[in-house]
């Protein structure tokens, strides 16, 4: 069972499952493009064909919308915003079946037109935006369809009742499909964050585990160098810990090792990265660190353990030591030379007598 110890949150919230909104996104994008690319099509050949059928209003409308959405993808190209260029496509958008619903586009047949929207809505901008827009758009149809004459067009009784119940359906189940598709996507994403942060945890100390190190936080680092580099790499080895696991027996030495990991916890900052890198032996990572630096944390920390005092069996008084390894690390694709080096400065610390700190500098 993995312990608690404060401020574990701090390394867990490094944890991401970008692959997983990653997707979604694509989804949002694949469904707001090829509407972008079918409408640029339709609407050019429509406005090249009916120009002289259509009203001024509606072919003015027309090249409007042509002409934003067009630009909205070359905002999303140069920015990457895909939720603002589909809030901006789908409003306009929604601009255009308004005034496709007023002007009745040609012989009447505009209302076809307006049923695709709640679904590109729903799919484009989510549930939230896309019921709005689309109970919106609904409203509208309705006070112009059944509204005060405003200078609209004139749609038969049948022809009225009958969009407006398919574009009630197509609402509803459109509202159904993606509300429940998010809450699936919701846990799908929850259970794949929990499954990630335990198998990057420690089962033991509930810090982080190697593998949270290697596949996980240097990429983190790799992907935000400015944030993190360059990081000091601190190797720590508790001393005589064979010895006491085979006197006082493993599970005394398992509390050691909860012991240690809480000091850990309380001498370093939040912003330090933890890991128990296997038996008595962990890794602490001080981002925007120099070895300089790091080593007069490392030797306050290495005096802060040798102070404690633990409780063996019989109320045996036993104390703690550590030996510790500081390396500087510049770019990521040095972190395993740099751990290799930290090896080399940890023996030469058991070496000199345990409970000793070896850097670069000295």
């Amino acid at each position: 069972m993995v312990n608690k110890i404060s401020n574990k949150q701090s390394w867990l919230n490094l944890i991401n499952i970008d692959s997983v909104y990653s997707s979604d996104k694509q989804r949002q994008a694949f469904s707001l493009f090829t509407m972008i690319a079918i409408s640029i099509v339709v609407i050019s050949i429509l406005i090249f064909l009916n120009y002289d059928v259509y009203s001024p209003i509606l072919t003015s409308a027309l090249i409007a919308v042509n002409v934003t959405i067009i630009c909205s993808m070359f905002y999303f190209i140069k920015t990457g915003k895909l939720e603002t260029v589909a809030l901006i496509c789908m409003s306009i958008v929604f601009i255009l079946c308004i005034v496709l619903t007023y002007t009745g586009g040609k012989e009447n047949t505009a209302l076809y037109w307006l049923m695709f929207y709640p679904v590109v809505t729903f799919s484009s901008l989510g549930v939230r935006l896309g019921t709005w827009l689309g109970l919106t758009l609904l409203l509208c149809c309705i006070a112009i369809l059944y509204g005060p004459n405003f200078g609209q067009v004139v749609y038969g009784d049948i022809e009225k009742t009958r969009f407006i119940a398919s574009f009630t359906l197509v609402y509803i189940f459109s509202f159904i499909g993606e509300f429940f598709r998010y809450r699936s996507h919701m846990a799908i994403a929850d259970i794949t964050l929990e499954q990630k942060q335990d198998a990057y945890t420690d089962q033991l100390t509930g810090i982080a585990n190697r593998r949270f190190i290697t596949s996980h936080f240097l990429k983190l680092v790799d992907s935000r160098p400015n944030e993190y580099l360059p990081f000091s790499l601190l190797l720590l080895d508790l001393d005589h810990f064979k010895r006491l696991n085979d006197t006082y027996g493993h599970d005394f030495g398992d509390i050691v090792l909860i012991e240690f990991t809480k000091i850990l916890e309380s001498q370093f900052p939040t912003s330090a990265v933890k890991a128990r890198y296997g038996g008595e032996e962990f890794v602490v990572i001080l981002p925007k660190e120099t070895s300089a630096n790091a080593v007069d944390i490392a030797n306050r920390f290495r005096e802060h353990v040798a102070a404690q005092v633990l409780l063996a069996e019989d109320k045996l008084q036993i104390s703690l030591t550590c030996s510790i390894g500081v390396v500087q690390v510049d770019k990521v694709g040095d972190y395993n030379s740099a751990l290799k080096q930290a090896d080399e400065y940890l023996y030469n610390a058991k070496a000199l007598g345990r409970n000793k700190v070896v850097s670069t500098k000295d």
